[in-house]
């Protein structure tokens, strides 16, 4: 993908990649918390941000990020309480 395809945020890969990159930028997240989270590597969740980081400036990808606002509050929720069964 190198334009920027709004459709292609509402695949599965798609919401992936949104959920690193706002739970990384956003959020303050560890690359290691939300690898485990999305059951991928380290390394793929930096290549998410990395890639995503590029449309940070555009409308479209700002109006993408806000619809998937819900999601990404239950992501951190879930990440959250596995934190918290870890620590336990």
């Amino acid at each position: 993908m190198s334009m920027f395809d709004k459709k292609f945020f509402d695949s599965p890969i798609g919401l992936k990649q949104i959920l690193a990159y706002e739970l990384y930028v956003n959020h303050g997240l560890y690359q290691k918390e939300i690898a485990s989270f999305l059951g991928c590597s380290n390394n793929t969740v930096a290549n998410y941000v990395k890639k995503l980081n590029k449309y940070k400036h555009l409308k479209d990808f700002n109006l993408v990020l806000e619809s998937k606002a819900n999601e990404v509050e239950k992501a951190l929720e879930c990440i959250k309480k596995q934190c918290e069964l870890d620590e336990g």
